[in-house]
């Protein structure tokens, strides 16, 4: 009979004998009559482990040595005992290394006797009364039918608890003594972690994880009289975990086979997410720990390359991204987030470009796919398409890349160097560029030889007021007037005057970056906010800029009506007197008008309450500019091809690193459309990094990818 491998083979190196620098050449024996293959150096338990057959265990863990190698010589959980044909007694396989022709056994009455005898003494100090109760399956541990103590109840972790599965595999014997409450200490009241002394079964791991793992040494033994004798457990060396010195690596939690040192902050439906959320909150999935740990360590060409597994743009995004991943970091529970986009941006200003050395590009498919939109995600569609081989060009109308990084942030954010550097890595695939070449049709591209397309033109229409007068000249929305920034077009003969002062619509990050650039044009700025400043979506960074550039921020105001200007101003606008009411769907206090209005004289009104795509007549794609329900159509030819998706205004859309997400998801679609025949029409919608799929037959347009790059899409825009 040979094992069944049930999953990746791990090979503890913490379960390697001291003396022994490396394991050895595999070596063949048994566990219960099954054939048994490992490296020389490896513990029975460990070998027994990788081939699906399980011994109990409380003081073993993977990552670290077992009891008999850390110092406790015969102590540790002693519940892994075994049988070794032609040794006399038991002997632990967690600390036994596996040899040529060992024939183990893991069952006997003697191991069993043994194996009770070892949990009744871990039980004892231990509440356990949970489980042997026979209505315990579905209990929530808060009431008791038959009227336990809580203390003496099994802990929130019960359905998941080592101590429980050992105990069920092996038996609880009847001479386990009852449990009786230590009154050990239970500490609630620190950062992230809840500690109860009463539970720890003194397996030492956290212990061992702690001072020789990690080398935080914040952990010690306690022992302590009680009314049932002396008791040890593993305690801070000081009366908190900060004083101790810790530094809540979570190492600890980890390695605890009970509910003695838990993790508050985490879903247990959700772990991973809700212990490392920075990676979370990423939109493009980046590995912000091992960037982080690469750029703290100086190794900011190995930080980049990080990176660009998701995204080929870290300096634009070390500057432009509104660092979800800060928002998320569990260290503000602490003191301060890391700041981890600067830290992407360190990195990216001192890339050594390591990288490139590992870089791979396939051998060139024959395939060729075309990009509309020059933007973040046009440009990654295009990087990765690249790398896979294909034949990518990239149509844009503005006369350089970068769309949304380039015409729509301030060059003091983003300067344009930074953004042709990294345009040009993406040059340096192979990729052709093709600007002031407006698509007006995807037939003239498919009539080109092309096999895909992707359009990914960015939402370039800003919305307007919705009052009185925005159509007079004088009132712009932000996506115009931030791109003529941009150009250079702003207080230029023909270009956008901002006059001696500037009102800036709105309370988004948008609206910060229309203020702030018209203050440096020497304007007296407005920006006028229908809301309060705690309700203001804008960030911090943003808002503080805006203070110290002498930006005058005004509250519980919006625009009523504008009308041509008098008194030296081109335009006069009505401002309503704004109260908070009840909350909206937004969460937020809807702002209700009080009756007073002020009306006052300006040169220049900035609408920043929200932008939309433009209609893509030649594409056989329709958009709903109202985006507080966005709906998209592949409009076919003798039938609607694709879905309708309605989707609610999400607040908070980033910019540039969702767009950028979205460029290498759909990357990867058009990696399955070009290498594909295809027999019937796929349309592929992607708004919000969604995915809809319908395989509908289409009649015409095969291989169109529609990508909104979203650009500046629900920004934390005021609506």
């Amino acid at each position: 009979m040979e094992a069944v491998q049930t999953s990746e083979i791990r090979w503890w190196k913490a379960s390697r004998p001291v003396d022994m620098p490396e394991f050895g050449a595999p070596v063949q024996f048994s566990i219960d009559g099954v054939d048994v293959e490992a490296p020389a150096g490896a513990s029975i338990l460990n070998a027994a482990t990788a081939a699906g057959l399980y011994i109990p265990a409380l003081c073993a863990h993977p990552d670290l040595p077992p009891a008999g190698q850390r110092g406790a010589g015969d102590g540790g959980c002693n519940l892994c005992m075994v049988e070794v044909e032609g040794e006399e007694g038991l002997r632990k396989a967690c600390s036994m290394p596996v040899r040529a022709g060992l024939v183990v056994k893991t069952q006997s009455p003697a191991i069993q006797e043994s194996r009770q005898a070892s949990l009744a003494k871990i039980l004892g100090p231990h509440p356990h009364v949970c489980l042997t109760c026979p209505q315990r399956e579905g209990c929530s541990r808060s009431q008791c039918s038959y009227g336990n103590p809580q203390e003496t109840r099994c802990c929130s972790i019960f359905s998941s608890c080592e101590l429980r599965k050992v105990s069920d595999f092996i038996g609880i014997p009847n001479s386990t003594p009852p449990y009786k409450p230590a009154q050990l200490p239970i500490i609630k009241n620190e950062p992230f972690f809840d500690r109860d002394y009463n539970l720890c079964i003194d397996c030492r791991r956290c212990l061992v994880a702690c001072n020789d793992v990690r080398g935080v040494g914040c952990l010690e033994v306690k022992e302590v009289e009680t009314p049932q004798g002396k008791r040890t457990y593993v305690g801070t060396i000081a009366p908190t975990l900060i004083e101790s010195g810790c530094t809540f690596c979570q190492a600890c939690v980890t390695v605890c086979p009970t509910g003695a040192l838990m993790d508050r902050t985490l879903d247990p439906a959700h772990r991973e997410e809700s212990m490392v959320p920075c990676k979370s909150a990423c939109p493009a999935g980046i590995d912000v720990p091992r960037y982080v740990q690469l750029a703290a360590e100086g190794k900011y060409g190995e930080a980049i390359a990080v990176v660009r597994e998701k995204l080929p743009f870290p300096g634009i995004l070390g500057r432009a991204c509104f660092a979800m991943c800060e928002s998320a970091c569990r260290r503000k529970d602490l003191d301060d987030p890391l700041s981890i986009r600067n830290l992407k941006r360190i990195a990216a200003d001192n890339d050594t470009g390591i990288w490139r050395e590992f870089a791979k590009k396939l051998p060139a498919t024959g395939k060729k796919a075309a990009v509309i939109g020059a933007g973040p995600a046009g440009l990654t569609v295009a990087y990765y398409l690249a790398k896979q081989g294909h034949a990518v060009t990239i149509f844009d109308a503005q006369p350089a890349a970068g769309g949304m990084a380039r015409y729509g942030i301030p060059s003091y954010r983003v300067p344009a160097e930074v953004i042709d550097d990294e345009v040009a890595e993406v040059a340096a695939l192979g990729v052709e560029f093709r600007y002031g070449a407006k698509v007006e049709s995807v037939d003239e591209l498919f009539n080109d030889s092309y096999g895909a397309v992707f359009v990914g033109i960015g939402c370039q229409g800003g919305d307007k007021l919705g009052i009185p007068g925005d159509d007079l000249p004088g009132v712009i929305d932000s996506p115009t007037y931030l791109q003529a920034v941009t150009m250079g077009l702003v207080n230029t003969p023909d270009g956008i005057q901002t006059g001696k002062k500037v009102a800036v619509i709105g309370g988004g990050n948008v609206a910060t970056d229309n203020a702030r650039s018209s203050r440096r044009y020497g304007a007296e700025v407005d920006m006028v906010y229908r809301r309060t400043r705690e309700e203001m979506p804008a960030r911090l960074e943003e808002f503080e800029g805006c203070v110290e550039e002498g930006v005058n921020i005004r509250y519980l105001l919006a625009p009523k009506k504008i009308e041509p200007g008098q008194n030296g101003y081109r335009l006069q606008i009505t401002y309503a007197k704004m109260a908070l009411g009840e909350p909206d769907a937004s969460g937020r206090r809807r702002p209700v008008e009080t009756g007073e209005e002020i009306v006052e004289g300006v040169d220049l009104v900035i609408g920043a309450i929200g932008q939309f795509p433009n209609r893509f007549e030649g594409f056989g794609i329709e958009t709903d500019k109202d985006f507080g329900e966005l709906q998209l159509f592949l409009n076919m030819p003798h039938e609607l091809c694709g879905q309708v998706i309605p989707m609610k205004r999400k607040r908070g859309f980033e910019f540039p690193k969702e767009t950028g997400a979205t460029g290498e998801r759909t990357a990867e679609i058009l990696r399955f459309e070009i290498t594909t025949t295809i027999n019937h029409r796929i349309a592929h919608v992607l708004v919000n990094l969604a995915v809809v799929i319908s395989n509908k037959p289409m009649q015409k347009h095969s291989g169109i990818i529609f990508g909104i790059n979203p650009g500046r899409l629900n920004q934390t825009f005021e609506t």
